[in-house]
Formats: C-alpha cells, structure tokens, sequence
C-alpha cells in the first residue's frame, strides 16, 4: 500500500495551482506555496537530503519555526523512510538537550541559531554526523540544506516505508510530566488522517494553525493551512489581533487552537466589535473548554461551531463534542459531575480501568457510570516511548489489550455514560484526599469558575504539618464583582456541595494562575501548590 505520503504528493500533483500553506510576509501580507511549489521543494529536499547522507531510519531532529520548512521537512523525511524528530521549541533548554539526547538523532535540520548552539552544547549527542543549517543566509559558512537544494537534481517521487515502520517521533510537552518521545507507524498516519476527515471534517477546510502541530498536521490531512503571525511556543503571551488578521486576510473557515488562545480571540471581538464573517468553526484542543470562554466565543461570534477536541500526544484526535451538545449537559458540569469530552471518533475505542491496578493486568472495563481511568485502543495509538530513563520521564508499560491491541493508559481520571460519551474527572495525578473523600479536579473546576467574577479556578493539595489539605485558588475576572463578593460566591458554591470538597476549605487569590507553556491551558499546580504553602501557614 502506498504510504499517506505518496498518496498526498500525488494528490498535490493532479491539483497543482492549489494553495497548500499561506505563510507570514512581509508588509502585513501572507505568502502562498502552492502544491505544485511543495512538491518540486519536497523533491529537491530529498535529494539534498540524500546527497547529506540521510538514510531511511536515520532519526532526524527538526528544530524550524518556519512554517515552509516545518512541513516541508517533515513530509519529506517521512516519506523518505527517515523519522523526523519534534521537539517542544518552548521547552527549557537542558529539558530540550534531554529530549534530543534520548532521541539520539543521526541528523539536525536547523535554524541558524538552533545550528550554531547544536555545534557549541552539542544537542543530539555526539551521535550526530550531519548538522544541515535551515533557512541560512546565503554566506553561512557551514552547511546548508538551501545550498544542497542548489546543488543536486530533483528526485523524481519518494519511497513507501513499510506500515509498521517508525514514521515520527514526536515529544510530549512535560505539562503532564517529564517530556516523553512518542513513536508514531505509518500506519498510524494514515488512521489519523482518517479520523480527522470522517470525524473532524471542518479540519478539511482553510484552516488557521493556532494549534502548533497543525503545521506539520495540515500538509498531511491535505487542509490549506494559515499560518498567523505569531508565536506559538508562548500561547500566554499571543495577541488576538494575529488571529484577526490570519482570519480576514485569508478567509479562512477554521480555526485550530488552545481553550486560551480561543478565549483570547472572544474576548478581542467582544471588546472591538470584530467580525469575522468567514469563520464558520473553531477547533479547541489542549484542554477542556470551559463554558464561560464558549458563551463569550457565542455571544460575538454566533454563526461559529465551536468542537472541543480530546486527545494526547500518544493518540489524537481521541474524541470530539460540538457547543450544542457542551450547552446540552452544562447541568450535569455544573452539579459536579465532571466536563463531557464527547464520543470516540473512528479509529479508536475508549475504556475505564481501573485507576491503580498494575500495568498489564489486563483487567476487563469498568461499567457505564464508573469513574476510573481513560485507556484507548486504535489504528493510531502510539506503540511504544523512546527511552524514558534518558528524559528523566517515567513511560508506563504499555499493555495489551484481549485482541493483543495496544492499550494507552491515558492517567485522565473518568466515566463512559449509556450514550458512549466520555466524561472527564481530571488527572488521576492531581487527585486530592479529604476527610476520607477523593477529590477530582475537573468536578470542582466548572463549578467555582460559573460563580460571578471567577476567571479561573483550581483545586490543589498543599503539603502542611505532615498531611496534603485541598486548597481552592482562585483568578479574578479584571472587571466585574469586588473580592469579598468572589469570595463570598465561591464560598456559597462549595457550601452547595461543589465536587465534594468541605466547605471550609482554604479560598486564595491570585493574580494569574500558571499554565503550561504548550496551550496556556492546563494549570501547573505543583507550581501553584508551592506558590499556596507559605500563604497557609501566614496567621
């Protein structure tokens, strides 16, 4: 069977004249690669790459925020046989340095920068035989993979690895631990694509990448990608108006991004009165979507779909739930019993386990209303981990499944409904004990962050005199009710039983809750526990 490679330069081929990538330029204008443009770039990058000694199942670390180079290498390569590495450009340099020593790469396609610190602090290890410098001015003096695209003749198509073989390596964000090089088959790519197209068919349309693995993504779903103005190693820090911009400039139908890029979007519009006419839908992925950034995303945007995404690194897209469907349960949410992730896409069956057993055990699913942790099986589940030991990341034993499936424990704490929808309690890792009651994140969040004024919420254990006690934090809206008032609500919530958690729990304030640096999304609380000990123990 030919590789989903193939079939989308073959594809690209027969509708030559189509955009397949709209880019930043300069003067406030995007750039447009056509498909007959990547394909001839895609042809003379193999060639050079050849020429530099890459070799099918040499690994090959990609280290460009160049949104060409980005999906242009990381297609080639694949279709190639070489086995392009991703790493999180966001992460901190000795946690980068990790991720690319366990990768043990044979190869580095860099930037300048990415190039010349790879040579000084040897990134990659000293396995690395070829350093090829990405987008490099034309007197850099070391090599260059411009220059060997100058130098050699275009290949004329590209190979078809086998399924089973290792298509990317991909490492995990550290939101949720130590990053961690997740292994992807071409087989798997294939289902991805898959999925995305019978469950997720606004991700066919013009699409802008506000979701960083869009761009690498894209090219492979055969979707025309924009990509903003902006950088998407820092989510926290993106102005919405970059967003604006990609949307009007392009027309763009879709848009890809995290809960807080999409809440960034809603408010700019609410505040200037933006429309955004060709917007039809809006993918949220990275976290759940909470319902105060979909009734600003309703309020100024109304003809736009808003679908929540879940899924992981090791398996994506897992599931999918539309705003009507979200607006539907909200009762449930806010009576503390968890956000509704939606239905299994195609490709992937979704499981509760029970939540401590050992790894391995093959233990049958727990029923319908049973809270437990999420497992999912399918087409596109990654197989294995690079080495975790060279991370500092503790990978779990895979585990098999009663048709020798792969089984990815997912360490999400939640329930399968009578209707096959998945619930989501929260991270089994973010579990709070009290009073002899197990407290779970995501049926407390929802609802402290329904209460007037209320930004955020989180529910963390902090370590005080020998015993982890549950703390409620929380960020105030900018505008809106006065502190005592906040405090007050919050207060009232969780005397009307909010998650569980005793109502004399211990309420702070602050600021801006820290989140990963990935989406802007998920809550870093060991941060925000460490930041809560010392305000306990004040009298």
């Amino acid at each position: 069977m030919a590789s989903l490679v193939t079939d989308v330069l073959g594809e690209f081929t027969r509708t030559p004249e189509q955009v397949c990538l709209r880019y930043p330029a300069p003067g406030g204008e995007f750039g447009a690669l056509t498909r007959a443009d990547a394909v001839a770039l895609s042809m003379s990058t193999a060639a050079a790459l050849d020429r530099a000694g890459v070799r099918p199942g040499h690994r090959v670390a990609v280290l460009t925020r160049d949104p060409v180079e980005l999906a242009v290498n990381v297609v080639t390569l694949i279709g190639m046989g070489a086995i392009p590495v991703l790493v999180d450009g966001s992460l901190p340099l000795p946690v980068m340095r990790r991720c690319l020593a366990a990768a043990a790469p044979d190869a580095v396609l860099g930037e300048p920068l990415a190039d010349l610190a790879g040579r000084i602090i040897g990134w990659g290890g000293r396995g690395v035989r070829r350093r090829l410098a990405v987008g490099a001015p034309v007197l850099w003096p070391g090599p260059s993979l411009d220059r060997l695209r100058r130098q050699v003749t275009p290949r004329q198509g590209l190979t078809d690895p086998p399924d089973d073989a290792t298509a990317l390596v991909v490492f995990t964000s550290g939101a949720t631990g130590p990053p961690k090089g997740v292994v992807h088959r071409h087989a798997a790519l294939r289902a991805v694509a898959r999925a995305f197209s019978e469950g997720l068919p606004p991700a066919r349309e013009l699409s802008v990448a506000a979701f960083a693995p869009a761009g690498f993504l894209g090219p492979l779903l055969g979707t025309t990608m924009v990509v903003p103005r902006l950088d998407l190693r820092r989510p926290a820090h993106v102005r919405a108006h970059a967003l604006v911009e990609a949307v009007l400039h392009t027309g763009a139908v879709t848009l890809w991004g995290s809960p807080a890029l999409v809440d960034r979007l809603a408010r700019h519009c609410h505040r200037t009165g933006t429309a955004l006419p060709t917007l039809r839908h809006i993918l949220s992925f990275g976290a759940t979507l909470p319902y105060a950034v979909l009734d600003r995303v309703r309020d100024c945007l109304p003809d736009v779909t808003v679908h929540s995404v879940y899924g992981a690194t090791e398996a994506l897209p897992v599931s999918a739930i539309d705003h009507h469907e979200l607006l539907a349960l909200r009762p449930a949410t806010a009576a503390g019993h968890g956000v509704c992730l939606g239905r299994p896409l195609p490709g992937v069956d979704v499981r509760v386990l029970p939540p401590d057993r050992p790894a391995g055990t093959g233990a049958p699913g727990l029923p319908c209303g049973t809270v437990g942790e999420l497992a999912v099986s399918g087409a596109y589940v990654s197989p294995a981990y690079l080495d975790p030991a060279a991370t500092g990341a503790a990978a779990p034993a895979k585990e098999r499944g009663a048709h020798g499936e792969v089984v990815h424990r997912t360490g999400d704490a939640g329930h399968l409904d009578g209707q096959g929808r998945i619930w989501f309690h929260g991270r089994l890792a973010h579990r709070v004990q009290a009073v002899g009651r197990e407290l779970l994140t995501e049926r407390v969040e929802p609802v402290l962050e329904g209460v007037p004024g209320v930004r955020r919420a989180a529910l963390v254990g902090v370590a005080t005199a020998g015993e982890r006690r549950p703390v409620v934090v929380v960020e105030q809206e900018r505008s809106g009710p006065g502190r005592a008032e906040v405090r007050r609500g919050v207060r009232e919530a969780l005397a009307g039983g909010a998650g569980g958690v005793p109502a004399d729990v211990p309420v702070l304030f602050h600021h801006s809750l820290p989140v990963d640096h990935r989406h802007g999304a998920k809550i870093d609380r060991d941060r925000l526990a460490r930041w809560a000990a010392p305000r306990l123990r004040r009298p």
